[in-house]
């Protein structure tokens, strides 16, 4: 394994991005004349590929969610790759809606989630 110099991040880019066909390997969007990030493994410091702006922010932010949000332990500090497949799976399964059941907070004829009714406390003085 060699260990990059920040001198050499622009030609590695460079060279993934023709490997990959000027395609970010996530959404598909063309990436060439983009602005293009260099993903790596910030656990590991592993370059991984060469992504657009927006799939390279969301993948850290989804990962960083996931670890804060969960309780160590759990299924998703155990194996977040097989979590977010089982997430994605999930989804894709309720898509078609098998419960045939609406939510009471979601409004059919507007196809919209409900407000939020907000309870205003009043202050009693002191």
């Amino acid at each position: 394994m060699k260990q990059l110099k920040t001198g050499d991040i622009a030609n590695v880019r460079k060279q993934l991005c023709a490997k990959q066909k000027y395609l970010c390997p996530i959404c598909g969007s063309s990436i060439a004349g983009g602005e293009v990030h260099l993903d790596h493994c910030h656990d590991t410091g592993q370059i991984r590929a060469a992504l657009c702006k927006v799939c390279n922010r969301n993948e850290g932010k989804v990962k960083y969610a996931m670890r804060y949000m969960a309780i160590k332990g759990h299924a998703v500090w155990k194996n977040p790759i097989g979590w977010l497949r089982a997430l994605a799976d999930y989804l894709e399964y309720h898509n078609s809606n098998p419960s045939g059941l609406i939510h009471p907070t979601f409004d059919a004829a507007t196809g919209k989630q409900k407000p939020k009714k907000r309870t205003i406390k009043k202050r009693t003085k002191k």
